[in-house]
């Protein structure tokens, strides 16, 4: 088809544009759009027919020097430029006339990017492994490439998620960072677009409630999944510090961020028994126990902060984000009083932060204190998870390691498996959630750059696999929940001097339910 052009439009249009492309999108509505004329007349417009005329396009309409991504969604018959005010980072060849674009959602920029930017890497490295050994296979016998548009979400959750979703019409997301942020996207903006949501790091067993028509998964266990580990470290720690401290009871504090994770975590503790009685006897909630929600987004905690100095709690439970470590944990050790034993932390991994390594920076004393639960790699997924650091470190020199980085790798991998198992169907979310279900119960297969090409091969004949990941098999209930992992209890060490969170040596199996080993603490 050749593509039309009136000179009389595009000339002024150029000009505009190159004073500044978000005039041009507001006026243009050049995000989505259509090329050429049809044989309706001139006010119709034709579908496109490839991402190099979209990409052509754009560029021209833009009067841009450097090419501005653009490709052609085939089920809409429009161009969608790949980058938005969220979405600006792509990896893989969008120029590729058979690329599948997927997108990943996180918080890279503000308060919670010092661990969301290795998780999009993590993702990223991912297409970059499936593209180098070809792609996806497709029933043309010729690969499709991934191209992955990386979003933030932390300006605009419910924008950047329907640039990839409503516009770019994406099979699957990796992402987004926290439950809450799952919960609301895809209520909003996923379900009803029919893409599938794969979140590295939410928690929240009310995602895995959702009334989601099977398009929202996790990737770690839930809280639920998680309470019996934190609920046995509670009552170990109870009968240590009464046995030190000849009390025969405890206080404890629960600070939770007010969304979707701190509730789920305030909630699976409710089973919690302390003092001889039920967290919810009189004896203990609101004498013994103080329970108190925050709003992240508040400048500070200290009406939190303040009631805790008088209260003195022996054990706090911290359940949020980075903003429970700045806003909460380091007020208050600045202002505890001499006098006062000071208390045990009880984290969970999300609060597995930067911010926390720099408050145990030089104190030894209250890296001495600091607890949480987490996943870790499981006996079988040890060797794929130490591929993955390996290659990881290989793209990306000198970057931490942090909590969620091989689940949105294993998620990437997931995707691209799903999409081989039904190769012969629509690029759609309905395709990449049945393929999901592929990925149990045939030969195990690992992920990773050297593994990848038999597992595809397998699923392209329509066979079964055992897809195994960097923490543990990647089967889920239907409900999405993960079905088995490993949990543990970290700790923070101090190897050559600097504080580094390390394994206890204590673990949890999630289909056994069974402890493993003992807690010792980091030295």
């Amino acid at each position: 088809m050749a593509r039309h052009r009136n000179p009389h439009f595009y000339a002024p249009l150029a000009l505009l544009c190159g004073l500044g492309g978000a005039a041009c999108n507001s006026i243009t509505k050049l995000d989505s759009y259509t090329v050429g004329p049809d044989t309706l007349g001139s006010d119709h417009a034709a579908a496109c027919v490839s991402n190099a005329e979209c990409t052509d396009d754009a560029t021209s309409a833009a009067g841009s020097s450097d090419p501005v991504p653009a490709v052609c969604v085939k089920s809409t018959g429009h161009c969608v430029k790949l980058l938005s005010d969220d979405c600006t980072t792509i990896t893989g060849d969008y120029t590729s006339e058979d690329a599948i674009v997927i997108g990943s959602l996180f918080s890279t920029v503000g308060a919670q990017a010092a661990t969301n930017i290795q998780r999009q890497q993590s993702a990223m490295l991912a297409v970059t492994q499936i593209n180098d050994v070809g792609g996806v296979p497709s029933n043309s016998g010729v690969p499709h490439k991934l191209v992955l548009v990386s979003c933030d979400e932390s300006t605009n959750l419910a924008r950047a998620g329907g640039h990839l979703v409503d516009e770019l019409k994406v099979p699957a997301i990796v992402g987004p960072n926290t439950s809450q942020d799952t919960l609301d996207l895809s209520m909003q903006v996923s379900v009803p677009g029919d893409t599938v949501v794969m979140s590295p790091t939410a928690v929240a067993s009310s995602v895995a409630a959702l009334s989601d028509d099977d398009l929202t998964w996790l990737m770690v266990p839930t809280d639920v999944q998680r309470a019996p580990l934190m609920v046995s470290q509670l009552n170990v720690l109870e009968q240590q510090l009464e046995a030190a401290r000849g009390t025969s009871s405890v206080k404890l504090g629960v600070v939770y961020r007010n969304d979707a994770l701190g509730v789920g975590t305030r909630t699976s503790l409710n089973s919690l028994t302390l003092n001889g009685k039920p967290i919810s006897d009189a004896v203990n909630l609101g004498n013994k126990v103080h329970i108190n929600a925050y709003d992240f987004s508040d400048a500070d905690q200290d009406p939190i902060v303040q009631e805790y100095l008088t209260f003195l709690p022996d054990i706090i439970v911290l359940a949020g984000t980075a903003e429970a470590i700045t806003k909460v944990m380091v007020p208050l050790e600045a202002a505890w009083p001499a006098s006062a034993p000071r208390p045990q932390y009880v984290l969970i991994d999300s609060v597995k932060v930067p911010e926390l390594i720099t408050a145990a920076m030089g104190n030894d004393d209250l890296r001495s204190r600091v607890r949480g639960t987490g996943v870790t790699p499981s006996t079988t997924s040890a060797a794929v998870y130490n591929a993955f650091k390996v290659d990881y470190q290989v793209a990306y020199p000198n970057s931490s390691m942090v909590s969620g980085m091989g689940p949105a790798y294993d998620a990437t991998y997931a995707i691209a498996f799903a999409l081989a198992a039904k190769k012969d169907e629509p690029v759609t979310g309905e395709a990449v959630k049945t393929g999901l279900r592929m990925l149990t119960g045939g030969d195990t297969m690992e992920i990773g750059a050297t593994k990848v090409l038999p597992a595809f091969q397998k699923l392209a004949a329509g066979q079964a696999i055992n897809a195994l990941g960097t923490y543990s098999s990647l089967a889920w209930s239907k409900d999405g929940t993960v079905l088995g992992g490993t949990l543990e209890m970290w700790c923070i060490g101090a190897p050559g001097g600097k504080p580094a969170f390390q394994s206890s040596g204590l673990t949890f199996d999630i289909m056994s339910g069974k402890q493993a080993g003992t807690y010792a603490a980091c030295n």
